[in-house]
């Protein structure tokens, strides 16, 4: 017994040896693939992630993944070794090399199959699903075009704010002579339609009914220049822009909501008891932001002339400088300095941040799982069919055909495959059960399609895992098989 122990010990520290080394090249590839992109964050994100250039591989990190190397070289050497049937191996050494295909049992490996194949479809449906979500935001319509805009506000560097009366003018100098620009098709002084909305407590004065609706300025060629359909009514005239009237174009949301048998138009929407009320004089389709799912209640009133802030939509193929916006500013007023100049294609990008970071992640992660399950299968089911190389040879000896073979190993191997689905099915029940309310929305029939899809990918992956280890055999002359020729 002393002496078994000692040759156990010998072959833990052969197979601590080999996933030592293992574990060191990937511990390697992972500082080079973190490191690289740590780079790739900062040179792309840094505007859009806070305190993004303080990531790095610094020695905490580093002395803690050499830590999980060592702790999963042990872990790994460990199971390796319990998985070896020694009285089976000492059988072999004694019959000079026959019967290794009871190293390992045929249960243990079957058992990893299933995990696999589990593992593997939970981790691509999941990303799959969240890939569709993204990809399905990002390409909703709006309801509104972005295409060939640019928005930007002005700073006013003085003492004071000057009078409204005097910004307004100008601000109309400064429209004038943007419009000049031959890139420049139209000006609305108005802030962005991407722009955040403010909420406005009001109060229908026929009904008495309380609203929170989203607020925004608008000019009068706001809705115009992003094409927002006009459902009824009118759009705002130059004069009410000028006269600051009391009148408000709602979405079909609120309309709805004020009056769900009918028209909106004429409606008074109150404020504060004291103001005079605004008349609703026209309906406009409700549009999304990127990223939202529901269109809110939203009210629309005639913006300032003296807002500083301004959307150019350009004509096509054209460009607007930022010097010469400054140029601009500069022949209008020295009191104004250009705050901040954006697309709004860069504006809805950045909405859609969180969107394109996931479409991103998910697609490489389903990659890279598949990459990953492929390897593990092909590594197990190499090995049983190497194992059986006696019986292969023996079988092709006396007539079996080629593709009786093949049939016989998928044949053995479908059931542990069909069996590692329904484990994944199980999982995603167990995983949908526990988190029922956050996952409700994700779950719907469409999911069908791309479990079904999953479930095919994972399906061929493990037949070409199948069939991949099996051709060296039956490709050859059975005596090969027979003598365990490589």
């Amino acid at each position: 017994m002393p002496r078994l122990a000692q040759k156990k010990s010998h072959l833990f520290r052969g197979l601590l040896a080999e996933s030592g080394l293992l574990m060191a090249l990937s511990l390697l590839v992972a500082l080079v693939v973190a490191s690289l992109g740590f780079s790739i964050l900062k040179a792309n994100l840094a505007s859009e992630l806070p305190r993004i250039n303080e990531l790095g591989v610094n020695y905490i990190t580093f002395f803690a993944s050499i830590i999980l190397a060592l702790a999963f070289a042990l872990l790994f050497a460990f199971l390796s070794s319990k998985m070896i049937n020694y009285r089976a191996l000492n059988s072999m050494l004694q019959a000079s090399g026959k019967g290794t295909g009871v190293q390992v049992s045929k249960r243990f490996r079957q058992a990893l199959i299933v995990s696999q194949v589990a593992i593997a479809t939970v981790l691509v449906f999941a990303n799959i699903t969240l890939f569709k979500e993204a990809v399905s935001t990002i390409n909703q319509p709006t309801g509104y075009s972005v295409e060939n805009m640019q928005h930007f506000s002005l700073s006013v560097s003085a003492p004071e704010f000057p009078p409204a009366e005097e910004v307004a003018a100008t601000m109309t100098e400064l429209k004038k002579k943007l419009l000049e620009l031959p890139a420049v098709e139209s000006i609305s002084q108005s802030a962005s339609v991407l722009d955040g909305f403010g909420l406005w407590a009001l109060t229908a004065v026929a009904s008495s009914e309380n609203f929170t609706p989203e607020s925004k300025g608008a000019s009068h060629n706001f809705f115009q220049m992003i094409n927002q359909e006009l459902l009824e009514g009118d759009y705002f005239s130059e004069a009410d822009v000028k006269d600051r009237a009391r009148v408000m174009i709602v979405n079909d949301v609120f309309a709805k909501r004020l009056n769900p048998d009918g028209s909106a138009l004429g409606f008074q929407i109150s404020s504060n008891p004291s103001d005079e009320p605004f008349t609703i004089i026209g309906i406009v389709k409700g549009v999304k932001m990127p990223a939202q799912t529901e269109i809110p209640m939203r009210v629309y009133t005639p913006s300032s002339l003296s807002t500083t802030q301004m959307t150019m939509k350009l004509r096509d193929q054209q460009s607007v400088s930022r010097e010469q916006i400054v140029a601009a500013i500069s022949d209008v007023s020295s009191l104004y300095a250009l705050f901040e100049l954006v697309t709004l294609e860069d504006q809805k990008q950045r909405r859609l941040f969180t969107q394109y970071t996931t479409a991103t992640t998910t697609s490489v992660l389903a990659i890279i799982t598949l990459f990953l399950a492929s390897v593990g299968l092909y590594g197990i089911l190499s090995y049983g069919t190497q194992m059986r190389r006696f019986e292969l040879g023996t079988r092709m000896a006396i007539g079996a055909k080629r593709k009786d073979l093949i049939g016989l190993i998928v044949k053995e191997n479908a059931w542990v495959i069909v069996l590692g689905v329904a484990s994944s099915l199980v999982v995603m029940l167990g995983v949908y059960i526990g988190y029922k309310e956050a996952l409700s929305a994700y779950v719907n029939v469409d999911l069908l399609p791309m479990f079904l899809s999953t479930v095919l990918s994972i399906t061929l992956l493990s037949l070409f895992a199948c069939y991949w280890p099996l051709r060296q055999y039956i490709n050859r002359p059975a005596i090969h098989s027979l003598r365990g020729s490589d």
